[in-house]
This record gives structure tokens, C-alpha cells and sequence, in this order.
């Protein structure tokens, strides 16, 4: 048996070759800390010599212990030529002198890390625990065992199983994350830390992408230089040393940060003072020939191409595509030269970047008139950077034949951004799923070679960054297939983070308050809410969404009491408690702003506890970023300067708390009534007008809530007079100061079938009575079938996953279908096809070629309706393209629904309908239809890639859904 313990009382020798590079032996002293913090082992760092337990760590081509290794194991000649792969066995008698030892071999110098690293792993040791404050476990004893049938950990003693092989090669080529965005949090966390972008500030950044099994970094650019601040090159050189690439962002040709040309133009210097190809042509070449020459010898991943100064574009909005692409050419010529020249006479051995970014795909594509960039010569073996729409929507990715460019492709996708219609830098707000759903199309699209994250500050992203990075890592495991991988994804994540110390109820705990966080966050970004977003009444949906905010609150609060002084105190704090409590009260504090708005136009005294609510939020918002500051000794102090309430332009000048409405009240008390999900207020008058309520006429509305509120001061004693055999009151009086709420029920049971019944009631106080209508039918639901909506007072919403009969098609790769996204989007789920890589016209639809999705809607009545459908907000993957799908009602003609249309524009700020998408979450497109009495077969066919569809709305024109940001409830659907 081939084994290796762990424990305070066994000593461990990690040796490395002698020609070992500085970069491998640092990461040989993270990983001596990981085990003697986990396991209190003593832990020594030799060269070449004598133990009776080692770690043997060595990379091929790099001295001769792998060779020796090699040979005494000879899997592990089955490294060469992989990329950064690395072997992991238990070994008895590996060298002379070692007795045990685990042998990690590295087909490069990055899989030795990887394999260095994987150690630490078993030992229970995450990528986060610098950036996450997660305490690893301290284990009483670890052992490594190629033998035992079972491992786990039990009585602070861990076993884990080695069975020995080769690791799988990463999914994608290239992984790594952009700091960006970094002023004002993380610029003033690393200058009050580490004086600046430093290079020691840098090493944990480099451990943290290395660990997360990364390999390529843009570095914060904003108003630092890498090059420069290391002090000079030192961060570089670390980077190399650890066998990370180091690139530039889409707009820093040929690795010189947007800032050195700032300090470093001038008059009489040889840069010249423009960045203007046209009048600074020579100038700007030197910049780049000194810039590439300065890291030649370093691991780097230069961008070619050029855009304007700080993100704009290069010629201005007054020049032609022809006078770009005719540009671009020319630089991007004259670059490659360069690299040449300077760095590799074999540009293939050299990485290097296009980034088709915003103005640019412009240029790539042409217009159809004009070629645009894309076929270049000069850029066949380089890798093209497509992007998303800075909002996590794809935007045009390789189609067909394109997807063989030599180069391979690479994507900058973001879960930070900094621009229009809306910034969003604060905290996460983009789910899993949503990550999961894109980045699986894009792999599909064959984007495989590079993928790069904005991360913004870094922090408050480790959940999302992590996912990000095991995707493009391990795609086969995490990717495609089913969303609940997403879930399983979490729940592990969230074991690895604290299942050493917190029961496995509290980390489904925090897994659920995670999951809501993010949740409540992607419905909209918190920098894009105010009072207006979700409606203080309609649908009661204000009401709905403060009881997830409390709920969230309250279980946030929990775990922190129960995990206060346990090691897994700090790690919830700065991971999912500031996050998620911040989220919650954010939230919080916009909602009871749109009720104090709403209470206090109806004049009621409960405006003003709203109101004190709001600004309590307020006061909160700033304690918590009080409370992120001192914590764990300060720090993450900086870190929690991001603004992000109210904003009114697109980054956070001028934002503002909301407005709190504060009544005066009348001297005495004032009855008045209303539904809890309406708008209206009944008072006391002299010709009386009832409160009407018809809900208990339709199928599935069992219960309806009214509001019983004092509009002056003292107390409104009220009673309820009346009855109905059908009908029950959760209260028949009370007193209030503020507001009741009365839940009346309606007891279908005690009406016969297809009998109505009309109820009038009376809420009255001794001086004050508002009547109350109450109409109730037990309609016969017989000749409605199984699985059909019913449509109820001129409208039906349906969930998109609530389809009575899906139907599969075909495509170029063999059948296609929708599949349901869980937990996706706004309203819980979605309906997506696959491959996503699938494009239906309408020939497709008429030949049943397509997949499609049968619904089915009960109508009491004949009408001419408009139907709606909801969906992601996706783009047209195909430059310049439609998002389309197709709809037929009964047996009438096929009808194409269009999504975006010929001037839609994903991406550009300038388009109303891509902001509106990207900040409401959803497309939503109409269509006129017509209804029959009894049963309608509504039938939605795939169309244009990347549509998910989330709802299906069908009403009549003078029953158009209220205003609302989720919208309507779910229609009754009989089961």
C-alpha cells in the first residue's frame, strides 16, 4: 500500500529539482503553509536528498528528477506535448533515500503548480482563502491512501483516496479574469495595503487564479501601468516566473498600459503627443517596438489592433468603416512586424489578441458593402476576442465555417461593468445559470481558446469568478447538458468554503442565501432600482418581493449569530453575509420608498412608517460599509466605497437616496379601504362606492387580501358586517393605528357548481363605512383539459416551461429540442433549445422540422387578443442579424414574432431597445391574435440561436396587464 501521512507528529519533505525556477519554489512554500495550517505536520523545503515522506515535485524539460520520476512511473511519459497537465500518484521507493512519496510531475510549468496546488485541495485548502477570509480545516491527521475503498473525513481525521493518473488538459487554452473598474475600491485597498499595484500586492493575485487553475491576467489599468509599478517590471517577471500570461485590455496594443502613454508623450519625447495613427504614425510605432522589446523575454499575450484613447473609438464617429478596417489593417500589419522582430521571428509562438469589441465588430463584420476585417491574412493565427454585450448577453459569435479559424477565438465576458445604460460594480448580480447558459453557447460556437472575466474589484466576486474559472477549466464536467449542474456547482462550492466547520443544515443555509442574493440581484441590477421598478400594489408585488427581503434578512442574521466565533465566522462575513445583507436592504429600502409614495397619495398614516422603514434602510447601507471596512482587523478597507444607490446617469454621478413623502395627518381617526394589490382607496362618502371585488369568479382565486387603514391619528376601531356561507373573513374586527389586513377566503365547496352568489358587506366604524361587494362563482371546469390555463378576466400567464406538449426537431448535428433552464431569469425558469448552435426559419416551422412548444389556453369567450412573449435578453448571434421565432394560434397560419428587428443594436448605448432589454432583463414582443371560445393550441417554434423563452401573455386590449416589473401572476392551470 502506497501511502502519506499528515499529522503534527510526521515530518514532510517537499523537494523540488534543483533547476527548479523561483516561481515553483514559492508556490513549494504556499503549499508547506497549507499543510502545516491544516494538518500541523512539520514541513521542510530541501532540494534533492534523503525523507521518509516527500512530495516530489518536478516539470519535464526542467532538470532531471523528472526524468528519474518518469522512469519509475512511466504514465508519466504520456505528459509530453500536453498542455498544462500534470500527474498526481503515491509512490513507495521513488527515489533513494524515499521511503513514501506523493509525485507530482507537470507537462509544463504551470501543470506542476496545478498539480502542486491539487495537494492543497485535498487537504481542504480553497482558492479563497486570502480573497474570501475562509479558514481552512485543521485536520488531527490527513492520509493519503492508494488503497482504502472509502474516504471522508470523521473525528478530525481526513482520508482521501489517490488512485494515481494524468489530469485532463483545461477545456479552454487560455482562463484568467480582468481587474478593472478598480477606482474607488480597489485602488484605495491596494495603495492603503501594499502602496500601490505593487508586485507583492500582485503575488495574490497570481496565487488566487493559479489556484483556481487560471493562467492569464489583465491587470488594472485604470490609472496604474504593470509595467511600471512592480516597481518596474518585477510584477512581469513574477507572473512569468509562475507561468501566467500577461495580456493588456481590448484598447493596450503591443503591452503598453493606457496610461504610460500619458506619462510618457510630450514634445520632445520620441512617442510624440497624439495617439493618432494618422499624424503620429512613427511615434506610436516606437511606443510599441520599446514596449514589446522591454518583455521580450517574459510570458506575455499581446493585443494588436488600436482603439482610442481610455475605451473610445479610433477614428471618431465622423469616419467610415473603409477608413477603420483600412487602418487597422495597416497597424496591425506594422505590429506583427514588430513582434517579429522583437519577441519570436515565429509569430506562432507567439499568443496574441483582436478584440472585436463594441465600435470594432463594426469594422470586423463590414456593413455589407463594405469587407470588413474578418479574413485578414495577417490575423489567421491570431486569436479573435469576440464579446458579449458588457450585460453577459452574447452578441455575434463564429458561425459555421469560421469556426476553423486557425487562431481560435477567445470571449470577454463581464459580471462588472462600467458604462451605459446603467454601471454595475458593486457586488454580484449575475446568476450562475446565467453564466452557465452563455458561456456553454459560446463554447459550442467553438470559442474555446481564450475566455477572460471582468471582475471588477475582484472582491465580493469569489462565487461567480469561481464558477467562471471551473467552467472554462473543467467545461466537460460543468458545462452544457442540464442547468442543474449550476446547483451542484453551488452546493459544493459552498461545502469547500465552510463544510469543515458549519453543519450540513447551515450550509444548505448559506447556499439558499447565496442562491437568493444573487437571485434577487439579476432580476435587476442594484445600481438600476428606484421607488418606480416594482409596484408597491399591482399583483402584490411589492408585498412579495419585501417578504423575500425580510426572509433573506432574517436568515442572514441567523448564520452569523450561529457561526460567530467559529472559524467559519470571517469567511461568511466576507463572502455571503456583506453581499447578500447589502442586496436585502437595498432592495428593501427601494420598496418601502415606493410604498411610503404609494401610502401617502392614498393619505394614509402608514406612509410614514414606510417612510422611517426607508430611512432606516439608509443608515444601514452605511453601517455595513462601516462594519466591511474594520473587519478582520481593516483589511478590506477600500473596498466598500462603490456606490450604488439611485443612479441617475449611467455611473453614479448624481445619484441620490430616494425621496421620503412625510404626511401631516388630520387630528383625528379616518377610515380607509382598499385592496392590497390595487391602487385605489375608499373612503367614507357621501354617495358610497363599493370595493368591488370579482376575483372569487375564476378558477384558481381562492383568496383576496383588503387593507383596513387609519388616513388621521388615534385609532380606527372597524368591524365587518355581512356574510356569505361561501365566504370567510380572517378577522371580523380590530383597531388600528396604522393598517389591518383582512384575508377573505372564498370556500368553492359551498357553492354548487356553475352557481354564482353576490355578497354585500359593510366596514364601518362608529362614524365611517365603506361597502364592500363580494362576487363569487364555482364555475364548472369539465371541458377544460388537463394542463391547460385558464384564461381569467381577459388575460392568461403562462410559464414557459408550463407547456402541455413539447415536440423535437432536427438540425445539423442530429435532433434538437428545448430543454427547461432552472431557476432561470425573472420568473423561475426557462425554455432554451439545444444544440444552441440550432437556426429555424419558417420553412422549418411549416415542414415540422423545428422544435416546438405546445400551450394550451381555456377562453370562456371569442376576442381578438394580443399575445406577448417574454424572454431572455439575448442578441442576434449572427452579425447584423433578427431574433425571431415563430407562433401559431389553432390552425391558423404560422405567424414570425420578431424580438429585435433590423436596428436593434446589443451592446450599443445608443439603442433603446437593447438598454431597456438589458436593464428590464427581458425582451418582450407582441403579436395580435385571435381567440376561440373553449380550447386554443398556441404553438411556439424555434427560430433564431440564443432565445430563451421565460412567458407567454395573451389578453385582451383593454385588459392589459397592470403596471409591474415582474408582471402578471401565473394563471391557474388545471392539474
Amino acid at each position: 500500500m502506497a501511502y502519506l501521512k499528515f499529522s503534527k507528529d510526521t515530518t514532510i519533505n517537499i523537494i523540488l529539482d534543483a533547476q527548479a525556477g523561483p516561481g515553483i519554489c514559492r508556490i513549494r512554500e504556499k503549499v508547506a503553509k497549507d499543510i502545516r495550517e491544516t494538518t500541523g505536520a512539520c514541513v521542510q523545503c530541501g532540494a534533492e536528498g534523503g525523507s521518509n515522506q516527500a512530495v516530489l515535485a518536478a516539470t519535464l524539460g526542467e532538470g532531471t528528477l523528472a526524468d528519474t520520476l518518469t522512469e519509475r512511473i512511466p504514465e508519466l511519459k504520456t505528459l509530453a506535448g500536453r498542455w498544462e497537465s500534470y500527474g498526481f500518484y503515491l509512490a513507495e521507493q521513488p527515489l533513494e533515500g524515499v521511503e513514501r512519496a506523493l509525485v507530482i510531475v507537470g507537462s509544463d510549468r504551470t501543470g506542476t503548480i496545478y498539480g502542486m496546488f491539487h495537494l492543497s485541495e485535498l487537504l481542504g485548502v480553497t482558492a479563497t482563502g486570502f480573497w474570501g477570509d475562509v479558514t481552512p480545516p485543521a485536520w488531527e491527521s490527513a492520509l493519503l491512501t492508494d488503497e482504502t475503498e472509502t474516504e471522508g473525513a470523521q473525528d478530525g481525521h481526513l482520508v482521501k483516496r489517490v488512485t494515481g493518473g494524468i489530469s485532463k488538459e483545461p477545456s479552454v487554452k487560455f482562463r484568467g479574469f480582468f481587474i478593472n473598474d478598480e477606482w474607488p475600491c480597489y485602488g484605495n485597498w491596494t495603495f492603503s495595503h501594499y502602496q500601490g499595484f505593487t508586485a507583492e500586492m500582485y503575488d495574490h493575485v497570481f496565487e488566487y487564479l493559479l489556484r483556481m487553475k487560471g493562467n492569464y491576467l489583465w491587470p488594472a489599468m485604470w490609472t496604474s501601468s504593470f509595467l511600471l509599478d512592480g516597481p518596474g517590471l518585477s510584477s512581469m517577471q513574477l507572473a512569468t516566473e509562475y507561468g501566467i500570461y500577461i495580456g493588456m485590455s481590448h484598447h493596450e496594443p503591443c503591452m503598453r498600459s493606457g496610461e504610460e502613454f500619458s506619462i510618457f508623450k510630450g514634445e520632445n519625447s520620441p512617442y510624440g503627443t497624439e495617439w493618432n495613427y494618422d499624424v503620429n504614425k512613427e511615434g506610436l510605432l516606437k511606443f510599441w517596438e520599446d514596449g514589446l522589446t522591454r518583455v521580450k523575454d517574459e510570458q506575455i499575450f499581446p493585443t494588436v489592433g488600436m482603439r482610442g484613447e481610455r475605451d473610445s473609438k479610433l477614428l471618431g464617429d465622423d469616419a467610415t468603416i473603409a477608413e477603420n478596417v483600412r487602418q487597422l489593417k495597416e497597424i496591425i500589419t506594422n505590429q506583427r512586424k514588430l513582434i517579429a522582430q522583437h519577441v519570436n521571428p515565429d509569430l506562432k509562438k507567439v499568443p496574441q489578441l483582436f478584440a472585436i469589441y463594441k465600435e470594432v465588430e463594426d469594422y470586423y463584420f463590414g456593413d455589407g458593402r463594405i469587407a470588413g476585417i474578418r479574413g485578414f491574412e495577417e490575423l489567421e493565427d491570431v486569436t479573435l476576442l469576440f464579446c458579449e454585450d458588457n450585460f453577459g448577453s452574447m452578441r455575434a459569435l463564429p458561425q459555421g465555417a469560421e469556426r476553423q479559424h486557425p487562431g481560435g477565438f477567445g470571449m470577454y465576458y463581464h459580471v462588472d461593468y462600467h458604462g451605459s445604460p446603467i454601471s454595475f460594480e458593486w457586488v454580484n448580480s449575475t446568476p450562475l445559470v446565467r453564466i452557465w447558459e452563455q458561456m456553454s453557447e459560446a463554447y459550442e460556437y467553438g470559442v474555446r481558446n481564450l475566455w477572460i472575466v471582468n471582475v471588477g474589484d475582484v472582491k465580493f466576486q469569489e462565487y461567480p469568478l469561481g464558477y467562471f474559472m471551473e467552467l472554462a477549466y473543467d467545461f466537460e464536467t460543468w458545462g452544457g447538458g442540464s442547468s442543474e449542474k449550476v446547483r451542484e456547482y453551488t452546493a459544493q462550492w459552498i461545502q469547500k468554503q465552510f463544510g469543515a466547520y458549519a453543519s450540513e443544515e447551515q450550509c444548505r443555509d448559506i447556499t439558499w442565501v447565496l442562491e437568493e442574493a444573487v437571485r434577487l440581484a439579476g432580476y435587476r441590477r442594484p445600481e438600476a432600482l428606484n421607488d418606480t421598478v416594482y409596484h408597491p400594489a399591482h399583483y402584490n408585488e411589492g408585498r412579495r418581493m419585501l417578504k423575500r427581503c425580510e426572509a433573506l434578512e432574517q436568515k442572514t442574521e441567523q448564520l452569523l449569530a450561529e457561526l460567530s466565533g467559529t472559524p467559519a465566522e470571517k469567511g461568511y462575513f466576507s463572502m455571503i453575509y456583506y453581499p447578500a445583507a447589502g442586496i436585502a436592504n437595498l432592495l428593501k429600502m427601494h420598496l418601502t420608498s415606493g410604498m411610503n409614495h404609494l401610502y401617502a397619495s392614498q393619505g394614509r398614516a402608514v406612509a410614514n412608517v414606510y417612510g422611517q422603514q426607508m430611512q432606516a434602510c439608509i443608515e444601514k447601507d452605511a453601517a455595513l460599509a462601516a462594519r466591511m471596512r474594520e473587519f478582520n482587523g481593516g483589511k478590506w478597507s477600500g473596498m466598500e466605497l462603490e456606490q450604488h444607490i439611485g443612479f441617475v446617469n449611467w455611473n453614479d454621478e448624481d445619484w441620490r437616496y430616494p425621496v421620503q413623502h412625510v404626511l401631516t395627518l388630520p387630528q383625528k381617526p379616518r377610515l380607509t379601504v382598499s385592496r392590497a394589490d390595487g391602487t385605489g382607496s375608499y373612503t367614507n362618502q357621501y354617495f358610497p362606492k363599493p370595493l368591488v371585488i370579482d376575483d372569487f369568479c375564476y378558477a384558481g382565486k381562492e383568496k383576496v387580501t383588503i387593507q383596513i387603514a387609519n388616513g388621521g391619528t388615534g385609532s380606527v376601531e372597524w368591524k365587518i358586517s355581512g356574510a356569505c356561507d361561501c365566504l370567510e373573513f380572517s378577522a371580523r374586527e380590530g383597531s388600528t393605528e396604522l393598517l389591518d389586513e383582512v384575508e377573505i377566503t372564498f370556500l368553492r365547496e359551498k357553492l354548487p357548481v356553475g352557481q354564482s352568489a353576490e355578497c354585500e358587506c359593510r366596514i364601518s366604524t362608529e362614524t365611517e363605512y365603506v361597502p364592500l361587494r363580494i362576487l363569487c362563482r364555482n364555475e364548472s371546469l369539465a371541458a377544460v383539459p388537463f394542463g391547460a390555463y385558464v384564461m381569467q378576466n381577459g388575460l392568461c400567464a403562462a410559464d414557459a416551461a408550463g407547456f402541455s406538449v413539447k415536440f423535437g426537431g432536427m438540425c445539423a448535428d442530429g435532433r434538437a429540442a428545448f430543454e427547461k433552464l432552472e431557476d432561470y431569469g425573472k420568473y423561475g425558469s426557462g425554455m432554451k433549445v439545444f444544440p444552441t448552435t440550432a437556426v429555424y426559419k419558417k420553412a422549418d416551422w411549416e415542414d415540422g422540422s423545428a422544435p416546438s412548444l405546445l400551450y394550451e389556453i381555456w377562453a370562456e369567450e371569442e376576442q381578438d387578443c394580443i399575445l406577448e412573449l417574454r424572454t431572455s435578453p439575448a442578441n442576434p448571434l449572427v452579425n447584423g442579424g433578427l431574433l425571431q421565432t415563430g407562433v401559431r394560434v389553432n390552425e391558423e397560419e404560422i405567424q414570425t414574432l420578431t424580438l429585435t428587428g433590423p436596428d436593434y443594436r446589443g451592446g450599443d448605448p445608443d439603442c433603446e431597445a437593447w438598454c431597456t432589454a438589458v436593464l428590464d432583463q427581458e425582451h418582450r414582443a407582441e403579436l395580435p391574435v385571435h381567440i376561440r371560445k373553449g380550447v386554443n393550441k398556441i404553438t411556439l417554434y424555434a427560430g433564431d440561436a440564443g432565445v430563451v423563452l421565460e412567458r407567454l401573455l395573451v389578453y385582451a386590449p383593454d385588459k392589459k396587464p397592470l403596471p409591474s416589473y415582474m408582471g402578471p401572476e401565473t394563471s391557474f392551470r388545471k392539474q
